[in-house]
């Protein structure tokens, strides 16, 4: 057998091997990820999720009475100003809200450290998260708000 063709049916089996090594990983990769705080599915798959109902600015106004909070509310220009300063500082994404209520104490929940944000389009809760309280006086220090 001469040599060039050695060379080349080591090359093709070496690139076979490596073609194949590469599907298995991708392969893997597709599956759910298992982890300890959870299971995270990729592609569309995995159990189907519940649709989330619909919580109202009414309900939400009253829960925040039922737990005697301060909150601050920011809709139009000023809720613009505030996106924008976080994008601005802190690179944060836009939330695509028409309003946001910032909880910031309560009598049940918050300890000063951190403070909730709860926003809302097409009068449904769209979005929830907090922050720490530090970062949120940072952001509406500039703003006017709060």
């Amino acid at each position: 057998m001469p040599v060039w063709s050695r060379i080349a049916a080591g090359l093709v089996l070496a690139v076979t091997l490596l073609g194949f090594a590469g599907f298995k990983a991708y392969s893997e990769k597709l599956g759910p990820l298992v982890q300890a705080y959870g299971t995270t599915y990729f592609n569309g798959e995995g159990p189907p999720s519940a649709p989330v109902p619909c919580k109202s600015e009414g309900e939400i106004l009253s829960a925040i009475a039922r737990v005697h909070a301060k909150y601050d509310h920011f809709e139009g220009d000023g809720l613009q100003a505030f996106e924008q300063r976080a994008t601005y500082l802190k690179g944060l994404p836009p939330l695509r809200i028409e309003k946001l209520y910032v909880i910031t104490e309560d009598d049940q929940l918050r300890d000063g450290r951190m403070v909730l944000f709860i926003g809302l389009r097409a009068n449904c809760v769209s979005t929830v998260f907090s922050f720490p309280t530090r970062l949120y006086r940072e952001l509406t220090l500039s703003s006017g708000a709060a």
